[in-house]
């Protein structure tokens, strides 16, 4: 086993303040993808973190400029082009997003449906 740069082992993530930092959220959700040209891409977001996101896409995106995630009751998403390949595309999102943290929070908060009542 190498011990060097090049080795292909990942260190283990450790956990942040809580048991859902930095979590990747499964989501399903219908959003969209606009560019700094007003093009508007139809997706759904994969999977979601703080940092980016995972979405299916019926098209190959064009990486040059600026992208923006629209998800329902979300404002719009500030994003760069991290990878993609056949019709997935990775989001590296410019700023965190705290949102998302509440929603995994909210999510997984076993006492959540007594709240909402």
């Amino acid at each position: 086993m190498s011990t060097g740069s090049d080795c292909n082992v990942r260190k283990l993530r450790r956990s942040g303040t809580g048991p859902s930092a930095d979590r990747r959220l499964h989501a399903n959700w219908p959003a969209e993808l606009r560019t700094t040209g007003a093009e508007t891409t139809h997706c759904t977001v994969v999977d979601v973190s703080s940092d980016g996101a995972n979405l299916r896409v019926e098209s190959p995106l064009n990486g040059d400029g600026p992208l923006w995630l629209i998800v329902e009751n979300v404002g719009p998403v500030a994003a760069q082009l991290a990878w993609q390949e056949q019709g997935r595309v990775g989001l590296c999102f410019l700023e965190k997003q705290e949102w998302v943290h509440q929603v995994c929070k909210h999510r997984f908060d076993p006492t959540a449906w007594l709240k909402s009542s």
